[in-house]
């Protein structure tokens, strides 16, 4: 159905327009929604500011145009939102010479970007729009023409909400054709939800992810300030790295989209190695932690600090080379403030291994931090089926939960949508109220003391502290129960290495 460019815009419109140009795309560049996303981020920016710049003629008034419009442009920021370059506009490009439509559109991008360094440097350097063999002159010539029927995306056609609504669903939609790959740029939104419902955040409040892929966990939380406090929400401010370039320059377009520019700094790069959100050469706390680390990444460093150590004190407890999670777990805490709130998702086996990551939680239990240890619903995220858990932690957990901790177990809180599990809004709301009650729900909440998750060395399984309300009874799925069988195993064969080595001093001491 075409579009009719004088009447508001619908979100479903916009997003069937927007999957329309993935078809456009397919088989022709590898990384679709790099190119979608930047037309879609370039038509919007070129059509507000135009409108932009029409509410600041209307404000001047009775200042005769050819007059205004130097005052305008000599203070570009006092009217714009973004700096668009002269003849470097989504018309600019449109009308220029078929030949060069691909370089016109390059060099449009280009110019953006320095336009806006502080915003966009780097961010559209993973998108080559004039290379002819993939996108000859004709086909590049639609797509353009495709976006052009959008009609102006102006606020007053299409509300900065929406448009952010239609980017996180494309951004879905590509998590979902991409399978086990689209796990690491994207989290589902109601799992967002729930974290930002979860950590509360204030106006005044700092939020940090880590590895915050398309930034969808730190817009969660800017969109509950929002919903709580009204206005008064814009002034949580959100911090985010992320270390792939492509899904870095994303997020950045993502958190301009949805309005929240001015309250979010993301930054490039490797978390652990080089964490670029420093204070005096320490890391810097933030009040709000949220993240969704990757799930048994390979490469999260773990030779660099078994050999080299931590230059920033964090990693006291070097997980296995296989399961990086405990390592973004330490640094977490580390970023916290004194009075810090965290959510961080987790595989379940987290939750129940030996060794480093069973030390990790013992000093968090030790010190008394975990507030919380929420059973999430299994195959819920792109490339991982297993089950998680949301891990609570917070500096100054209130009184009525000093030395213990709440277990909740949602993990029939889900219905199956497409191909995945999904928490639905009332799920939210029931996890939600647990979380903020004392009170007890039998087969779905409960608290354990330390002295009790201690004498089950440091298990957070939640199953083991609250099973179906007929029984108290751990209940482990297959999958838990194997990779707790497995870890059961190392550690019993690392048992064994060490008595073997303790009998062999000892014979050579007899010997001597």
């Amino acid at each position: 159905m075409a579009i009719d460019p004088k009447s508001p815009l619908t979100l479903r419109a916009l997003e069937d327009h927007l999957w329309a140009a993935a078809d456009l795309f397919r088989n022709k560049v590898s990384n679709q929604k790099d190119y979608i996303l930047a037309l879609l981020f370039f038509k919007r920016a070129s059509d507000r500011h135009r409108e932009e710049t029409a509410v600041a003629l209307a404000d001047l008034d009775g200042v005769p145009s050819e007059d205004a419009l130097p005052i305008i442009e000599a203070n570009p920021r006092a009217y714009h939102s973004l700096s668009i370059p002269h003849k470097h506009f989504w018309e600019d490009v449109t009308d220029a010479d078929r030949a060069g439509l691909g370089q016109a559109v390059n060099d449009a991008l280009t110019a953006i970007g320095r336009a806006n360094a502080r915003q966009l440097a780097g961010v559209f350097e993973h998108t080559d729009f004039n290379n002819k063999q993939a996108l000859p002159v004709d086909d590049l010539a639609e797509i353009l023409d495709h976006f052009s029927a959008l009609g102006p995306l102006t606020s007053e056609r299409v509300a900065p909400d929406m448009l952010g609504d239609a980017y996180q669903w494309l951004i879905s939609k590509f998590a979902a054709a991409a399978g086990k790959a689209g796990g690491d740029f994207y989290t589902p939104t109601p799992v967002g939800m729930l974290g930002a419902r979860i950590l509360k955040p204030q106006p005044g409040d700092s939020a940090y992810d880590p590895t915050c892929g398309s930034g969808g966990l730190l817009l969660e939380i800017v969109e509950e300030a929002r919903r709580v406090h009204g206005e008064a929400g814009r002034r949580v401010t959100v911090f985010g790295q992320e270390l792939n370039p492509e899904t870095w320059a994303i997020a950045r377009m993502n958190v301009l989209l949805q309005g929240a520019a001015g309250q979010a700094m993301i930054e490039q790069g490797d978390t652990l190695r080089t964490p670029v959100f420093l204070k005096d050469g320490a890391l810097r706390r933030f009040k709000l932690v949220i993240a969704n680390p990757p799930f048994s990444s390979a490469n999260w460093g773990h030779e660099r600090f078994k050999q080299e150590g931590d230059p920033f004190g964090r990693i006291t407890h070097v997980p296995p080379k296989s399961h990086g999670e405990m390592a973004f777990v330490q640094h977490m805490v580390a970023s916290l403030a004194d009075d810090g709130r965290m959510a961080v998702v987790l595989p379940n086996g987290t939750c129940f291994r030996g060794g480093p990551e069973q030390a990790v939680r013992r000093d968090l239990i030790g010190a008394d931090l975990v507030e919380a240890v929420i059973q999430l619903p299994k195959d819920m995220f792109y490339g991982a089926g297993i089950p998680a858990v949301y891990l609570v932690v917070n500096k100054a957990k209130p009184a009525s939960r000093s030395g213990k901790v709440l277990f909740i177990n949602a993990s029939d809180c889900f219905e199956r949508r497409d191909t995945k599990n999904q928490l639905r809004q009332e799920d939210i709301d029931r996890i939600a109220a647990a979380f903020d009650d004392d009170e007890l729900h039998d087969g779905f909440s409960s608290f354990a003391t330390r002295d009790e998750i201690a004498r089950n060395d440091h298990n957070l399984t939640v199953r083991r502290y609250i099973g179906p309300a007929e029984s108290n009874g751990e209940v482990l799925a297959l999958t838990d129960a194997i990779a707790a069988y497995r870890s059961a195993k190392s550690q019993r064969e690392e048992a064994e290495r060490r008595l073997d080595n303790v009998l062999a001093a000892l014979e050579r001491a007899e010997e001597e």
